[in-house]
């Protein structure tokens, strides 16, 4: 119980964070060459991505468990010290079908034996702020729970880099990013989360072949993107919505915000982006050419530059991503 004439600290704050990318690079035109795409060079080439990085192991676990000893170093801590495990990867991993997590694995691999597990898919680039958002209420609600490992890893499927071939959107890359989330400030307190889903939107991007009934056919696995329905939602007008409720709820506007942090689908979205938040300069590079879309790990790592820079103390930082109009994600950190 709280003793009389005390304050609560309710603070909860990244710790740390980390990045991983896998030594293997491919250009654009080897991604091209091997998708049958060579025709979309100069449309590929506006998206603004040069390469990626690739990743030849077994499974994209392997690099969670790179990552997460990255951020363990970072923080201080051992995998002792952890009290859950959050997976916010967006792709299959081990095995292709939906109703496996990454995260039970990854707790036996980092042997962090106090740990219990969960992840959210689906959502694309805008998972981690689900996985922020839970953290930070399971931290806050439970006085035995202080130190929270949010993790993704990210492969994508054999040659489905290039999405969509017959108007090419985005290009992904491998990679892996990760989040200690914890009681108290640190390097940035989590200020609050807002998240908004448009089940209409649910499959936008699709795989309509393979799922359980053929969980080892990945030929049959091609992300799909309808276009017309892409085209039929203000995805930015949304986001630039959800985002002054969630400035709103703290007395804040976008004047008040210092830098804005958005995910690397393309040079187009990253303008539109900064235009309609009216970002003026405020928006924290990324620097994704040459790695491309990572999924939520953009949001990670954009704001790890952001880190490395020079922000001023008490500065206001906004991180939004639309996830393709299903799930939109907007999250206040105070730096």
């Amino acid at each position: 119980m709280q003793a009389a004439g005390t304050t609560r600290n309710d603070s909860v704050g990244i710790l740390a964070a980390a990045r991983y990318l896998p030594e293997k690079k491919q250009d654009l035109g080897e991604i091209l060459a091997r998708e049958g795409l060579q025709d979309s060079m100069a449309a590929a080439s506006g998206i603004g991505v040069t390469g990626v990085h690739v990743f030849e192991g077994e499974s994209p676990t392997d690099m969670a468990v790179s990552v997460s000893r990255l951020v363990l170093e970072e923080a201080g801590l051992t995998p002792l010290d952890l009290d859950a495990i959050i997976d916010f990867s967006v792709m299959p991993q081990r095995y292709v079908e939906p109703a496996w997590s990454m995260s039970n694995e990854l707790q036996a691999e980092l042997g962090a034996k106090k740990a219990f597990t969960l992840g959210y898919s689906g959502g694309g680039c805008a998972n981690l702020h689900a996985g922020l958002k839970f953290a930070r209420a399971l931290i806050r609600a439970n006085a035995d729970v202080d130190r929270v490992l949010l993790v993704a890893a990210d492969q994508a499927i054999a040659g489905n880099r290039v999405i969509a071939a017959d108007g090419p959107v985005t290009v992904l890359g491998d990679g892996a990013s990760a989040v200690i989330v914890a009681r108290g400030e640190g390097k940035a307190t989590i200020v609050g989360t807002a998240l908004r889903s448009n089940g209409h939107m649910h499959d936008v991007l699709n795989i309509p072949g393979g799922g359980m009934a053929h969980p080892t056919r990945l030929d049959l696995y091609r992300l799909t993107l309808d276009a017309t329905k892409l085209a039929s939602v203000d995805r930015m007008g949304e986001l630039r919505g959800l985002v002054d409720k969630l400035l709103g709820r703290h007395g804040l506007s976008g004047t008040d915000i210092g830098r804005f942090v958005t995910s690397n689908i393309s040079l187009e979205d990253t303008r539109h982006f900064g235009e309609t938040m009216n970002a003026n300069g405020r928006l924290a590079s990324n620097g994704f050419a040459a790695h491309g879309h990572l999924h939520s790990s953009d949001l990670v790592f954009n704001m790890l530059e952001l880190m490395a820079g020079d922000v001023p103390a008490d500065t206001h930082v906004v991180m939004a991503s639309h996830g393709l109009g299903f799930l939109y994600g907007a999250t206040l950190l105070k730096f």
